[in-house]
């Protein structure tokens, strides 16, 4: 879910919204201390002015973003006031009538820290850089203050496909001298002493370290947690997606500052958004009793004064653009494709359809126990059967008697490939990627490009870090690999697939998101060519409903009501109406 609020500024259209995760009930106990860091005020005159070490000019955008961040870090930012706007009257009656405890010593804290939830390239990795290397003083103050506590370092988590990104920002966009960071990853971990991580500007570390040893490690590797640092800045990439164990052991690192990013604003439980307020460690707004018993039952039948109270929140600690209003980047056009099975394949979708409903049609009028795996399984089923017909039998390995022109999806898709490939748009090194959530049916479109003589590389879930980088780098570089077939889940962080123009997306998720952060990997700062978004359907069938269901969400979610998560189920049940009414 997101609900955003459009406001204007001398420098351009500004997103602030709500951010939901897929983390749960993290109670933040990142332990919070009084710092004045007077020098951040002067963060945008520093960049503005052109810092020596600096080598790229920023944008507009991030200029405006440095602001954002130099004030939620600073002691003018009084986080009490949220709680006493004046829209929030019914909420704090709310608490005293229904004796919520939110009491305690939370109004002498001032949160300190940032939600930067701008789309994915929109440059929030040199943002970030250029945010800490400002700040750089008031780091060794810090430091300084404990010497034997405490590091001058931002400690920034990221995913293992993304460190070499951050790497390579710093060496692309800053001066050698700008930095001095440890990498903390791998066994030369072992080398590092908790000194050599208190003086550097920048720790570069992967969710993996966040745990302590012997919990799937060696119990003689060091981990984050062993060395037992107060860190000056803790930045989390790729927020919007931490799981319950990983988010446990985040919470017990200690910092001043906590910066959230990610680029892909997630629509799912409200729970979430307080997991992400409990780590910015905003009271009482991460009191989970003020979320399940007020603020999630007043949301879920979309009260204005919830809504509104939410969003004063997210204006203050989130920030948000989107690529459509900040960037002047070449045209993106989408297409839906809706194709036809063979009247024989379309008989038996009929029969699935019909034991699916005799499966499970008591769904709609009964509350009775129903088999989990089973609905899945085939649900599962019917949305396979759409990518070609072979998957409705049981058996999942390839057999060479498969015909991948028994597909009506791939038939369509090589027509528009080999269109494209002889220059219908006229590109110098024309480039596409295909991207299916299932791996087997990817297997089958690989077979078809072979036949049809069409190179193409490939980038799944299984494939090791070495691996992906000698795929995507052939991809990137060899004029004679035009095709990139990539599983949905393997797109999700640190691919940068800005080297081709076409997208093919073969079926429909079931979380639009997704789809986007895939699209992003094409459409980002640096594209420079027009991209074409293909999405494919099966006419009359399941993914029909899921794209109703992928509209009615999207609708809402611009109208600030959560939709659930349970959109499997709702598919479920408007493929049945359909059906039998």
């Amino acid at each position: 879910m997101r609900a955003f609020v459009v406001s204007h500024n001398s420098v351009q259209l500004e997103l602030r919204g709500c951010i939901f995760s897929h983390s749960e009930n993290i109670m933040c106990s990142l332990k919070f201390r009084t710092l004045e860091l007077m020098c951040l005020r002067r963060v945008r005159s520093l960049i503005e002015n052109g810092s020596t070490q600096l080598c790229t000019e920023l944008k507009p955008h991030q200029l405006t973003a440095l602001d954002f961040l130099r004030k939620n870090e600073s002691s003018e930012t009084d986080r009490l006031s949220l709680w006493n706007h004046p829209d929030n009257v019914w909420l704090r009656r709310f608490v005293d009538q229904s004796g919520i405890d939110v009491t305690g010593d939370w109004q002498s804290h001032k949160s300190r820290g940032s939600i930067l939830a701008d789309d994915m390239g929109l440059g929030k990795t040199l943002t970030t850089l250029a945010y800490v290397l400002a700040t750089r003083d008031a780091a060794m103050e810090f430091q300084w203050a404990e010497w034997e506590n405490q590091s001058a370092a931002t400690l920034v988590i990221c995913p293992l496909a993304t460190l070499s990104n951050w790497e390579n920002e710093m060496k692309i966009h800053f001066k050698d001298s700008a930095f001095t960071y440890v990498v903390f990853h791998g066994p030369d971990r072992n080398k590092l002493t908790r000194k050599d991580l208190q003086s550097p500007l920048v720790v570069l570390t992967t969710y993996k370290m966040i745990r302590h040893s012997g919990k799937g490690l060696n119990p003689d590797q060091l981990t984050i947690m062993s060395m037992n640092l107060h860190w000056f800045r803790i930045v989390l990439d790729e927020a919007q997606n931490p799981t319950s164990h990983r988010t446990h052991n985040i919470q017990q690192l200690e910092a001043e500052f906590v910066l959230l990013l990610t680029g892909t604003p997630v629509q799912n439980r409200l729970t979430d958004l307080q997991s992400l307020i409990a780590m910015l460690k905003i009271a009482p707004w991460d009191q989970e009793q003020l979320w399940k018993r007020c603020l999630i039952p007043r949301m879920n039948v979309g009260a204005p004064e919830a809504i509104k109270s939410l969003t004063i929140l997210m204006q203050a600690v989130c920030l948000r653009r989107t690529k459509a209003v900040l960037l002047n980047l070449p045209e993106k056009v989408e297409k839906a494709i809706l194709v036809r099975n063979s009247p024989e394949w379309e008989e038996v979708s009929r029969r699935l359809h019909t034991g699916f409903i005799h499966a499970f049609g008591r769904l709609q009028t009964s509350d009775e126990p129903w088999n989990a795996a089973d609905f899945f399984r085939q649900m599962t089923m019917m949305r396979q059967f759409c990518n070609h017909p072979i998957f409705a039998r049981q058996e999942m390995l390839i057999q060479p008697s498969w015909r991948w022109e028994d597909s009506a999806k791939i038939i369509h898709l090589l027509h528009s490939l080999k269109d494209f490939l002889k220059g219908a748009r006229q590109i110098q090194y024309p480039k596409a990627v295909i991207f299916s959530s299932f791996v087997a049916f990817l297997q089958i479109i690989g077979r078809a490009l072979q036949d049809n003589e069409i190179e193409s590389a490939w980038l799944t879930g299984d494939f090791s870090t070495q691996q992906r980088d000698q795929n995507l780098g052939r991809f990137r570089s060899d004029q004679k690999c035009h095709v990139l077939l990539a599983s949905l889940q393997a797109a999700g962080v640190g691919i940068d697939l800005r080297c081709a123009q076409n997208v093919y997306l073969m079926e429909p998720s079931w979380n639009p998101a997704s789809e986007f952060q895939a699209i992003d990997r094409l459409y980002c700062l640096g594209q420079i060519n027009s991209v074409w978004v293909y999405r494919y359907y099966i006419e009359g069938s399941l993914e029909m409903n899921m794209y109703q269901v992928q509209r009615r969400k999207s609708e809402l979610a611009l109208l600030s009501v959560p939709t659930g998560g349970n959109e499997e189920y709702e598919c479920a049940q408007m493929l049945m109406t359909n059906l039998i009414g």
